[in-house]
């Protein structure tokens, strides 16, 4: 008797260390996971999207490794999986195929650039998705409404939980969902048919209202991918899934009903079917079957297909809508309402992140928005004077000239070199002589940014200037002057730069030879060539592709000589550049990297002699 007293206690208590594990499980086992593979497992060293050698690396890994066939082939059979759970109403089978299209969300935890490295090699399911766009991946983002809702809700009060809301909602699906599966237990060990006691009067199906929540919050987990420079939205696979696992559910209750009959018929009319809702709301989300079916519930496969396809059908226009990818009409109140919700975003949010989309979306509203980011530049949060200075480099007007040189002189070294790059996206020459002065702040930084804008704005005035600052001792402040002086085509540079290249650091046969180039300069070859086994690795890298790119004789023995001492990601750069030579004068040193040790030069010296291959044909 003690021992079945007992029973609800001991059940509670396995739901509380399962909660403990799972929640573990899914934050910090696909760390792990995702750490195994980097290391395990190659994959490109590239900034997906970035330019057009990052999107022929990804094309290229693609077809090698057959990862878009497998895709396209694995998202098939989900779907069939799905499709045959419905007809055959075996839920088990659409919940799984509903599981496996969510388990790409993880690739959330991955700490790369590429979408397909480490744990996110999971997205080649969305192979299908990715290959229309990027951006159709958003048409979930309806979704998160709620989740902006509760943010909002918690800063009218003072609470910043951005970082904590994921966990939360994370933790308490999984606890829902374990005592749910609690209740399901106990009320199967009393020997009930229909459990209609502490849960389940809540929810008719609290094991999916668990799952829906606990997979919304791993929508949002931070992971670590804040590297990522393409990044893959995960709302519209989360909305699928859940219509999906709502569907299951519609078909359970129709066996439920078959099976017990008026039992469960009254069980249905007295409780909510995944949580509770006010009897409007109900009504609302009724009205399409009742109109359609003239009864509140689905009753037949076909009707609740029908349920699902509209609900998602729905939920995606209104994404549509939403992300802008179908434009409606925006009246001025509507714009005014949004400039100052961004803005009273930045001014109390702490999250970087945000304060930095806000500024990017006023700089794109204008107008107002731009008013808006003049105004916030004499704000007190160093972070948004940085992100509201960047956002209006990306405005061309003679109005922001004034305020972002009035930034010239902020006590930040950061606000400073920020205000000065963003004066060079203004497109004014008003700027030029502001940009001048700037580059002799003692602030390394502000003076290679202010360098750079010279050299957008095509200074020049400013050439004797960026003369002298090739004689600096900072790296990044020669660089930035040998760039800016190539683009304003500045030919009385050409042997200043030329004599760049007799100085003992090793650090700027790139940018250097780069400038010589765009002067018509033949010693830029030999610039390139030196800087093939000098300093870091992406300049040398930087250079192989340039001496591919001129196309000469010595440029090719000089790659073939780096493929054989370079370092691993510098013989990459160099087997691509070989690639550009003419089969006949490139097949020996392409058949050589053939034996390197490294998969990913091996692959591109097999894609340039297949090419090399069919073009003889």
């Amino acid at each position: 008797m003690k021992f079945k007293q007992m029973e609800p206690f001991f059940l509670f208590l396995l739901a509380l260390i399962f909660t403990a594990g799972l929640m573990f499980a899914s934050v910090e086992f696909p760390k792990a996971v995702d750490q195994m593979l980097d290391q395990k497992v190659g994959s490109l060293d590239v900034a997906t999207g970035q330019n057009e050698l990052s999107e022929y690396k990804t094309e290229l890994y693609l077809s090698h490794y057959h990862i878009r066939l497998i895709g396209y082939i694995c998202l098939g059979l989900i779907l069939i999986l799905i499709a045959a759970g419905f007809v055959l109403e075996k839920q088990g089978l659409a919940s799984a195929g509903a599981i496996i299209l969510f388990l790409p969300v993880f690739g959330n935890f991955a700490a790369t650039m590429f979408f397909l490295g480490g744990l996110a090699f999971l997205r080649f399911l969305w192979l299908p998705f990715l290959d229309i766009s990027f951006d159709i991946m958003r048409l979930g983002d309806i979704v998160l409404l709620p989740y902006n809702w509760i943010l909002d809700a918690a800063s009218l009060v003072g609470m910043n939980i951005y970082r904590e809301l994921p966990f939360i909602i994370t933790g308490l699906g999984i606890f829902i969902f374990l005592l749910g599966v609690m209740t399901w237990m106990y009320g199967k060990m009393r020997g009930q048919n229909v459990a209609d006691f502490w849960l389940y009067r809540i929810s008719r199906h609290p094991q999916y209202l668990g799952w829906i929540i606990w997979s919304y919050g791993m929508l949002f987990i931070p992971g670590p991918n804040i590297k990522q420079y393409a990044g893959v939205a995960n709302t519209l696979p989360w909305l699928l899934a859940s219509m999906i696992i709502i569907g299951v559910a519609l078909l359970e209750e129709k066996k439920m009903k078959e099976r017990y009959g008026e039992a469960y018929e009254s069980y249905r009319q007295r409780t909510p079917f995944l949580f509770p809702l006010p009897r409007i709301v109900r009504k609302i989300f009724s009205l399409p079957q009742r109109i359609l079916f003239r009864k509140p519930y689905p009753g037949r496969k076909r009707e609740v297909a029908t349920v699902v396809a509209f609900y998602s059908a729905l939920s995606i226009l209104l994404s549509a809508f939403s992300t802008g990818m179908i434009g409606i009409p925006k009246n001025d109140q509507a714009s005014t309402r949004r400039v100052d919700k961004l803005v009273r975003t930045i001014r109390t949010t702490v999250n970087r992140n945000d304060i930095r989309h806000g500024a990017e979306s006023l700089a794109e509203i204008g107008g107002a928005g731009m008013d808006s980011l003049i105004a916030l530049l004499g704000h007190e949060n160093v972070f948004v004077r940085w992100y509201c200075a960047d956002a209006l480099g990306n405005v061309q007007s003679d109005k922001v000239v004034g305020p972002l040189a009035a930034l010239l002189n902020d006590p930040d070294a950061n606000v400073r070199r920020t205000a000065a790059g963003a004066l060079g996206g203004t497109g004014t020459q008003q700027a030029i002589h502001i940009l001048t002065d700037a580059f002799l702040d003692p602030e390394l930084g502000v003076q290679s940014d202010a360098a750079r804008s010279l050299g957008r704005l095509k200074a020049k005035d400013a050439v004797p200037v960026l003369i002298r600052g090739l004689d600096s001792d900072d790296r990044v402040t020669v660089r930035s002057s040998a760039w800016a002086l190539g683009e304003i085509g500045a030919r009385e540079a050409i042997q200043p730069l030329i004599a760049c290249l007799k100085k003992e650091a090793d650090w700027h046969y790139f940018m250097v030879g780069e400038a010589l180039n765009k002067l018509n300069s033949s010693a830029a070859e030999d610039a390139f060539i030196a800087g093939l086994d000098k300093g870091a690795w992406w300049m040398r890298s930087a250079c192989a592709a340039a001496v591919g790119e001129l196309g000469t004789k010595r440029g090719l023995q000089a790659l073939s000589d780096i493929m054989q001492k370079g370092e691993m990601r510098v013989r990459r750069a160099a087997v691509l550049a070989i690639s550009k030579y003419p089969a006949h004068q490139s097949e020996s040193a392409l058949r050589q990297a053939l034996q390197d040790q490294d998969w990913e030069v091996r692959m591109y010296a097999g894609a340039a002699l297949n090419n090399n291959k069919a073009s003889e044909k």
